[in-house]
């Protein structure tokens, strides 16, 4: 089974100079617990944004054009979203799509589950989340997310499910 997960704010923005232009222990707290012991998909870019480590705990499987990676143990890299789709879209196990932009918007078609960290501020960045049309989706869980006092920044974790079977369409 395919989910994203991602953080964006009011204004849909997911980035800034290939970093995250906020800081919420809180999210990165939820990310880790969320993600750790299940395979991940990312860009290279994104890979790139973890300073070129694979995260810990998980299988990170980077999507790429490039020839520049060697694989790991933890580490496996891909050229092809088919293959990828093909290998995992029917998978039970719960497999993350963690970004970048142009990662959702290839896998989007194959996702039946979301985990997005709603931040409600408007901040300043150059990459936006791609479109996501939530008539398609079901919202089953919701909870408000705790904030350091010194600096609370309002967000909300959301689990949304796709309402449609992707296998039937």
């Amino acid at each position: 089974m395919l989910a994203f997960v991602w953080a964006e704010t009011k204004n849909g923005i997911i980035g800034s100079d290939g970093k995250l232009p906020w800081h919420i222990p809180d999210d990165m707290h939820y990310f880790k617990e969320l993600t750790t012991g299940h395979p991940v998909i990312m860009g290279r870019k994104t890979f790139e944004s973890f300073g070129g480590k694979p995260l810990p705990n998980r299988l990170n499987i980077v999507l790429t054009r490039k020839d520049t990676l060697k694989e790991t143990q933890n580490l496996k890299v891909s050229h092809s979203v088919k293959e990828l789709i093909e290998t995992y879209a029917s998978s039970q196990k719960l497999i993350f799509v963690i970004g970048g932009r142009e990662i959702y918007q290839q896998f989007y078609p194959y996702v039946t589950r979301l985990y997005r960290t709603y931040i409600d501020m408007t901040i300043s960045g150059d990459t936006k989340m791609i479109p996501i049309d939530y008539k398609q989706w079901c919202l089953v869980a919701s909870h408000h997310g705790v904030g350091p006092a010194q600096q609370p920044i309002p967000h909300t974790f959301e689990i949304y499910e796709r309402k449609i079977d992707l296998k039937n369409h």
